[in-house]
């Protein structure tokens, strides 16, 4: 069996629990029946009863029945549980109150159990016996192992993890010289030279990883008492994306520092009026206590956020671990689901869409056509089913960022190519002015500058198809 990774949280196990429990519970005549059952069982002679289970299965001979040592690498998340149940709102912040200390008490991420073989030989088993005994076997094996589960808590820093990975690194320190002195003295330096900087790196990681996880967990817990669930996805968003370097660390952390205070401050007005808008009187005193509660723990959850980022990016520097990123971009799937040829442009440009504003165009939009137009390809202009955008990509987080957008339905006549660049007629209301030095502006006319001139007339065609086939 191999190697594998479980992920789960509360709203899996809810849902487990759900499927396998009866909605109205046993009724009284189910009762009488099962406890008369039970009345006849308990008069039958164990003899008799030992005759049935042998019917039941043949026992089969099993000259070796064995399966492998299994390594499991297992994250679990108290967040997520679903709330199907209506509660009132007092109900609802203790409830948010305890959800929050459970989250920071018993998340833990990546925690690898590792489960000894089962072996029988030269033995008659039927079904029932044989399944007995490998979860009488595999659970004793996961009770030795849970030590490595409370260790590897979030909230302790995962010392489990900390410590296997020092001892991995004083394990190199000798090996690593070891190998390399069968094959010669240089050979030698250079692995002294790999131990040592295994060894550095694995107790300045592991030890910047321990306070990461443990203000990142407290970080969560901080995150689920705002009871702002479009906050709390967008962190959980922003803290899935691994910083690859310190100043990668540093610059979401800041951005996430800035971003708690703007919405924490921000809250206290918005909250009340978005609340006022969904459920009247009602919702404005909940929005209300929700903005005078994110005041305090946003800016609170950015700054424990902030710390967790920058100590995940010199665990990064320390260990000097490869990012691992994809050979190339997914595959482009069409509306119609089928599986084409893999064309790269197609996949670079959808890729970028589905980036833009988190995955909101993924939900309206279908990719087109695109196009760099700028010789460092950070400006790039994107056809989709609905809109033509420009969008830039930053400097620091590598975000894409829209710079310039206009529907379909804001064309007065169909784009063109010309020797300023791409022309875009709008209709007269929608002349607009601002815009970044991409564009020059005649009245109603946006020109978008281009390098290849067969490529910008390939993108316009697919424009002109758009408007066409979806207006």
């Amino acid at each position: 069996m191999q190697e594998m990774a479980i992920k789960i949280d509360q709203s899996f196990i809810d849902g487990m629990v759900k499927m396998f429990t009866l909605d109205g519970g046993l009724t009284n005549e189910q009762k009488v029946s099962g406890f008369a059952d039970d009345i006849v069982l308990i008069h039958r002679c164990l003899e008799d009863i030992f005759a049935i289970s042998l019917s039941q299965g043949s026992r089969n001979y099993y000259d070796i029945f064995h399966f492998s040592p299994i390594k499991i690498h297992v994250s679990f998340s108290l967040h997520g549980g679903n709330g199907d149940y209506a509660t009132s709102f007092p109900m609802n912040i203790i409830n948010t109150f305890l959800q929050s200390v459970g989250v920071v008490l018993t998340d833990v991420q990546d925690v690898v159990f590792r489960l000894g073989y089962f072996e029988r030989g030269s033995c008659f088993y039927n079904h029932r016996q044989l399944q007995s005994e490998i979860i009488r076997h595999y659970s004793s094996q996961a009770i030795k192992q849970m030590y490595v589960l409370v260790l590897g808590l979030d909230v302790l820093g995962n010392p489990f993890g900390l410590i296997a990975g020092v001892a991995e690194g004083i394990t190199s320190l000798f090996y690593e010289p070891y190998q390399g002195a069968v094959q010669g003295p240089e050979e030698f330096a250079e692995g002294l030279t790999l131990g040592v900087r295994s060894l550095l790196g694995h107790a300045v990681g592991g030890a910047a990883g321990a306070v990461s996880r443990i203000t990142g967990t407290i970080g969560k817990g901080l995150a689920v008492l705002t009871m702002d669930d479009d906050y709390q996805k967008k962190r959980r968003e922003n803290r899935s994306k691994r910083p690859a370097d310190l100043s990668e660390g540093l610059a979401r952390g800041g951005k996430g520092l800035v971003m708690g205070v703007f919405d924490g401050v921000t809250g206290i007005v918005r909250k009340p009026v978005e609340g006022a808008k969904q459920e009247g009187v009602e919702g404005f005193f909940k929005g209300l206590g929700k903005g005078l509660i994110g005041v305090v723990t946003r800016p609170t959850s950015g700054v424990i956020d902030f710390a967790s980022s920058s100590f995940e990016g010199i665990k990064r520097v320390a260990e000097m671990s490869d990012e691992v990123h994809l050979l190339r971009p997914h595959r482009f799937l069409h509306s119609d689901g089928i599986v084409r040829p893999y064309i790269h442009q197609q996949a670079v440009g959808n890729s970028i869409l589905k980036e833009l504003e988190k995955g909101k165009y993924t939900l309206t939009d279908t990719y087109v056509a695109h196009m760099v137009i700028r010789k460092e390809g950070k400006h790039v202009l994107i056809a989709t089913s609905r809109r033509v955008m420009v969008v830039i990509k930053g400097d620091i987080l590598g975000q894409w960022t829209i710079d310039l957008e206009i529907p379909w339905t804001d064309f007065k006549e169909p784009p063109s190519v010309s020797s300023r660049g791409i022309v875009m007629t709008l209709k007269e209301k929608q002349q607009k002015s601002g815009f970044s030095n991409l564009f020059s502006s005649k009245k109603s006319e946006r020109v978008i500058m281009y390098q290849d001139r067969k490529l910008a007339e390939w993108v316009v065609g697919k424009m002109r198809e758009a408007i066409n086939k979806y207006h």
